[in-house]
């Protein structure tokens, strides 16, 4: 098969989404539930919190409660400031991932398009685009959709079966590059698009006889940077 587009997730595929809710841990502790207590406590309360994470959030409540049974809180927890501070942090922390960038760019080079297609609820749309912007990337694609302005959410094929359209590409000559398995995997699949799929939880195993999802741990680990 000769792919002509890559298309590729947003979060978690494009940056580290972990690596940066460990960066903005620290100030949502200070502001929202620890302000009497030492940095030390606070890094501490950090690390733990990064155990407690889950695939698709950085925001369960179930994480905070799990928290604070080890490191009460000084003031009364609210899981809505504590949401509502990620949200307006979180773009601040976010960094490309490097390989990702730099195999971007040599599939460009080659003449491959290349497509961010992202879920994002119509209320968080402006902080998604603003993420966009801070990661510094949006001049690497030929084009990004967000699901809230389309309509149509993965794993709807219907996401997919866009992108491809407004590339120019038919859907059996894309590779999608993503981190979900239910939106980004099984999305793409019933799209009849191949997946790159970048598992760094490495928890689930209901692909492995699927040959045309890749399953990998890094980016540069299927493109051979």
């Amino acid at each position: 098969m000769a792919i002509k587009a890559v298309l590729w997730d947003l979060d978690e595929t494009l940056y580290s989404r972990r690596d940066a809710a460990r960066k903005l841990f620290p100030g949502m502790f200070r502001t929202c539930l620890y302000p009497d207590r030492s940095d030390e406590f606070i890094e501490h309360a950090a690390d733990y919190m990064m155990t407690q994470l889950k695939r698709n959030s950085m925001t369960h409540d179930d994480g905070f409660q799990a928290l604070l049974e080890q490191y009460p809180a000084d003031k009364p927890y609210v899981h809505a400031d504590c949401v509502a501070y990620y949200y307006a942090n979180m773009r601040k922390y976010v960094a490309p991932d490097p390989d990702a960038v730099a195999i971007i760019q040599k599939l460009k080079a080659q003449g491959l398009k290349m497509a961010i297609v992202t879920n994002v609820v119509p209320e968080l749309l402006m902080h998604q685009k603003e993420k966009v912007r801070t990661l510094g990337i949006a001049e690497l694609f030929d084009l990004i959709v967000y699901s809230a302005e389309l309509g149509v959410h993965k794993p709807d094929r219907g996401i997919f079966d866009h992108a491809a359209a407004q590339l120019g590409v038919s859907n059996a000559d894309c590779l999608f590059v993503g981190d979900d398995p239910e939106s980004d995997v099984i999305g793409a699949r019933s799209a009849g698009m191949d997946v790159v799929w970048l598992d760094r939880w490495q928890d689930d195993h209901r692909f492995d006889s699927d040959p045309r999802v890749h399953r990998v741990k890094s980016v540069s680990e299927y493109f051979m940077l």
